[in-house]
């Protein structure tokens, strides 16, 4: 077996495999590239809606793992844990900052420390906030073998395309007949490229 026919069932099959992947990141970064275009459509919903606020009391200091002290919050609430994140804001940063949701729906509980209050808020369901969150949802530092097997996947992805560029530049040059037409294609990426990068 060559390695010129190695070289073509690997690029095959790996963007076979990965092809859901491709076209996922694919759909899902217009909804980046137009943002406004799905502000106006969504207008007049609300960011958040309130769901309760009411007195809790927790123990929390300087040096607490924030997120074990999210997990217990969102257990305590009834929330079903999934992905989330959490940080301390404000001033003195007396406000614990909880996010946790999957790709159909975010819950925000925010815990006022001195105030002893936790407010449990939900996001309405939007099309644009959906494959946002399809886009860059879940990762390492998740509690969940699902959420490091889908950043597992998203890194297969990004060796993907560095592979698919490498071994569709060698195969490209083994044809010798598309060689111009091939070389002015990839000057003209890099120039535009360069171009963007300069000037934005």
């Amino acid at each position: 077996m060559t390695f010129n026919l190695v070289n073509r069932r690997v690029h095959l099959y790996l963007g076979l495999f990965l092809m859901v992947s491709f076209i996922r990141m694919g759909i899902t970064t217009i909804f980046f590239a137009h943002p406004f275009n799905f502000k106006q459509i969504y207008k007049d919903t609300p960011q958040w809606v309130v769901r309760s606020e009411e007195p809790y009391k927790l123990a929390i200091s300087d040096d607490s793992d924030l997120r074990q002290l999210a997990a217990a919050v969102i257990k305590d609430a009834g929330i079903e844990e999934g992905s989330f994140g959490v940080s301390r804001q404000g001033k003195n940063k007396q406000r614990l900052n909880i996010t946790v949701g999957d790709f159909w729906s975010t819950t925000r509980l925010t815990y006022f420390i001195n105030k002893e209050q936790l407010r449990i808020e939900d996001k309405p369901f939007r099309w644009d906030h959906f494959f946002h969150r399809l886009h860059y949802l879940h990762g390492y530092g998740q509690e969940s073998f699902l959420s490091d097997l889908w950043a597992f996947m998203l890194d297969l992805l990004c060796v993907g395309i560095i592979f698919w560029t490498i071994s569709g530049i060698y195969m490209w040059w083994k044809l010798g007949t598309a060689r111009l037409w091939g070389s002015v294609a990839l000057l003209g990426g890099f120039a535009s490229f360069t171009v963007f990068l300069l000037v934005l």
